[in-house]
């Protein structure tokens, strides 16, 4: 099961100003204080979607985010029920290796499911799990509640997690979490979306002396002395990325550390941007970004567009329950206006990522197409023909294939081809693995102490030339992923006898 995290691009590029410790954070904003008090003393990435504000704004009346017939397109937030009013997710995240561990998914909804109902429609069981009825999705996911308004989904999911995380939540004994969360929560208020990330004793210090001589940005300051930078940057506790939806989307991010930045300011504006890219996270309108200091922080804020706002917060993505059956569709069968919005719902994340394509960063790109990857993956199937789901997957399987090429591992044609292939990234550079830069180099170091650091700009540039030579068979798996779903359509146009 995979248990991909949010990228460290976004978990070294969201960061926000906490008061001194004698300072008390601000009450947590109205549309999250519920939901928070669920969140458990080991979160250390922190999402808060005010979903009711995103929808009443001049921006998303006027792109129509809410309109019903546009499946799998819920604007600038994408994953979110369609009747949620709030969300935060709540991640334990490994930020050594970038791996998550678990995320819990809190949403305050208008009209709570029945969780036999959500089993039905989702395909799968139900259980009592420390005494709440809880449905398993074979979507990976557990779906519960904690009251008549609060859904929670457990993903991946983990029966052991869910339980204890159930009774933590019921006995009151959630809701203590990190000084430097809560004060970015207290900060949430006027925003669309706060994601908070608890970076405290996270840098290695030691390995960033080692790395940053590979990083340009470091390198094009001459005056620039490396092991500053390092011991600097080991000081960092957090990051917040903020956005504003009103008729357009405002964005920034503030990094705050231990000590003042001023004195880095030539340095870390780029270094940011560097670490964002080299994470396969590249968004051209972070570049012509400002930057401004404080004595503890460095702010990056500009204007965002919506398919960028919802590649961020896609990175937080979880499944969400199914939807009601057609009238007078049997349960497990499938149905042509099922399949049909499951494709359609397909066709908006392929046109999304396809967009990127033109991007002057498409190299870095690698994160946005595993993501939409998962939110494939993620899309119910129940009452979708086989035929349909099948196309999914391949078309799934290929973006993954696409990112991982992005980050230097060639793709295999043949195998993408072969039925029985099972796409993996083991070994692979990425999220999980190795990544190529001077912040992601620490299991190379560990284990080869005694390389120095001029061995790291030598392999990024070996990379380089990998992804740069399997253009090629980036384009041909873009043109397999059309003709897998040219394929299913006729196949179900010749079955339904309808268009889909």
């Amino acid at each position: 099961m995979s248990r991909t995290a949010p990228s460290a691009g976004l978990v070294l590029a969201a960061l926000s100003w906490a008061p001194p410790a004698a300072a008390q954070p601000a009450p947590a904003p109205k549309p999250f204080d519920d939901l928070l008090k669920h969140v458990t003393a080991n979160t250390n990435v922190l999402a808060l979607l005010d979903v009711k504000a995103a929808y009443a704004s001049p921006l998303a009346k006027a792109e129509k985010w809410a309109e019903k017939g546009q499946p799998g397109n819920r604007g600038g937030l994408g994953f979110v029920p369609a009747d949620a009013e709030a969300v935060v997710v709540a991640a334990e995240v490994n930020l050594s290796s970038i791996a998550r561990d678990f995320q819990v998914g809190l949403v305050k909804v208008r009209e709570m499911p029945g969780m036999k109902q959500v089993a039905q429609r989702e395909g799968g069981t139900t259980d009592e799990i420390a005494g709440r009825l809880a449905a398993l999705s074979p979507r990976d996911v557990y779906f519960t509640s904690l009251s008549g308004t609060e859904l929670v989904a457990v993903y991946p999911a983990d029966r052991q997690y869910t339980a204890r995380f159930l009774k933590a939540a019921l006995a009151g004994k959630t809701g203590q979490y990190s000084d430097y969360l809560k004060a970015a929560v207290g900060r949430a208020g006027g925003n669309t979306v706060t994601i908070a990330v608890d970076l405290e004793d996270v840098v290695d210090r030691t390995i960033l002396r080692l790395t940053l001589p590979a990083s340009p940005a470091v390198n094009k300051v001459k005056t620039a002395d490396v092991n500053q930078v390092a011991t600097f940057l080991s000081t960092v506790k957090g990051m917040t990325f903020a956005a504003q939806v009103t008729d357009g989307i405002s964005g920034s991010i503030t990094v705050e550390f231990g000590g003042d930045p001023t004195a880095f300011r030539k340095t870390l504006p780029d270094l940011f941007r560097e670490l964002l890219e080299g994470q396969g996270m590249a968004i051209p309108a972070i570049d012509r970004w400002e930057a401004a200091f404080t004595d503890r922080t460095m702010t990056l804020s500009g204007p965002l567009a919506t398919a960028d706002l919802k590649r961020v917060v896609s990175l937080f993505a979880f499944p969400s329950p199914a939807g009601e059956a057609e009238a007078g569709a049997k349960a497990g069968e499938p149905t042509a206006g099922a399949t049909r919005r499951y494709l359609q719902a397909v066709d908006v994340i392929l046109a999304d990522v396809r967009a990127l394509r033109d991007s002057p960063s498409y190299d870095k790109t690698a994160t946005w197409h595993d993501r939409a990857a998962a939110q494939i993956e993620h899309l119910s199937r129940q009452g979708v023909d086989p035929v349909a789901g099948d196309a999914g997957y391949q078309a799934a399987r290929r973006l993954r294939a696409i990112g991982s090429s992005l980050r230097g591992v060639p793709i295999d044609l043949n195998a993408l081809s072969n039925q029985q292939y099972t796409f993996t990234t083991g070994g692979g550079y990425g999220i999980g693995g190795v990544v190529p830069g001077w912040w992601g180099w620490r299991p190379y170091i560990q284990q080869n102490p005694s390389f120095t650091q001029t061995n790291v700009p030598k392999i990024q540039a070996e990379m380089q030339k990998v992804i740069a030579d399997d253009q090629k068979r980036r384009l041909e798996a873009w043109a397999q992923i059309d003709s897998v779903l040219v394929d299913a359509r006729k196949k179900l146009a010749d079955k339904y006898k309808e268009g889909f």
